[in-house]
């Protein structure tokens, strides 16, 4: 599996675990996790994993963790090909805290691979910290493979707990599906100057409908709504940050209305279509990606 914000995936194949590997099973079920943590008391540090971040893992793996590095070797050059120049690859063995989520068992102690900077070639930087990781469980219980390099975020609480909101929301049944493309847009003039709206409509992945409408009136701000459903809800509203459907929308949406969708407008009902679709666009909370290097 590769990550479409890392340079390079880290590879398929694990390494067989010492005998010394515990072999006994962490189920999904945990308990609070306690680990210690820099915050001074009474304070809670803000999560450092955005929403938008946790969103495009947990949508593309069936498994996060929570676990703590025991050690981190690099391996010879030669049992790493592929890397570019700088680049390390690591056998990290960790202790699994807890399955966060999966359809799968865990042992206690395991294995997986990482793509880091060879600088840290001794792997110090990771022992014994703890961290969140994203991917899929091996063929053996001891075995992971991280969905890329940058699979794998600090543990906090407040890390942790958005993670599993993201999970508990992206994954609910009724959550909204991935954007595909934009199959139309139109624009009606309204009765007077700088009155009009704008309908844009979407395509999803599982062919679920979603609208966009942007309603101009003179002197007033646009007032923007999305629909989710064949007919276009008069009473919809502007999802807020940091929730599924904005997660779609910001993430997901075109910078610009493609030519087809606005095939058989005349140019000014168009150009009106173009600027109130990029009013929809700039309102939206800026859609923050971005990987963090663990190291």
């Amino acid at each position: 599996m590769t990550d479409k914000h890392n340079n390079k995936a880290s590879p398929n194949p694990f390494f067989r675990l010492p005998k010394s590997a515990a072999i006994a099973l962490v189920f999904c079920a945990f308990p609070a996790i306690s680990a210690p943590t820099a915050t001074p008391a009474g304070q809670i540090a803000p999560a450092t994993i955005s929403y938008a971040r946790a969103a495009d893992l947990v949508t593309e793996v069936p498994a996060v963790a929570t676990v703590r590095i025991r050690s981190a070797k690099a391996l010879k050059p030669d049992r790493a090909p592929g890397l570019a120049p700088g680049r390390a690859r690591f056998y990290v063995e960790a202790d699994t805290i807890g399955l966060i989520r999966g359809d799968s068992v865990l042992a206690t102690r395991i294995g997986f691979l990482l793509d880091g900077p060879a600088s840290k070639a001794a792997g110090n930087g990771l022992r014994k910290r703890t961290f969140l990781i994203f991917g899929k469980i091996g063929p053996q219980v001891g075995q992971f493979q991280l969905a890329s390099s940058t699979a794998m975020i600090e543990w906090s609480p407040a890390n942790e707990a958005r993670v599993r909101k993201v999970i508990r929301e992206m994954l609910a049944h009724d959550a909204p599906p991935a954007i595909t493309g934009i199959s139309s847009a139109f624009h009606v003039p309204g009765a007077i100057v700088g009155e009009g709206e704008t309908q844009v409509f979407l395509e999803t992945a599982n062919s679920t409908p979603i609208s966009l409408s942007i309603v101009r009136r003179p002197d007033e701000q646009p007032q923007l709504s999305v629909s989710l459903g064949e007919v276009v809800d008069n009473s919809a509203s502007f999802p807020s940050p940091d929730t599924p459907l904005w997660y779609r929308l910001a993430c997901g949406l075109p910078d610009a209305l493609p030519p087809r969708a606005l095939r058989g407008l005349e140019p000014a009902d168009a150009a009106n279509a173009e600027r109130d679709y990029g009013a929809f666009r700039e309102a939206l909370a800026r859609c923050d990606r971005e990987p963090h290097p663990v190291f």
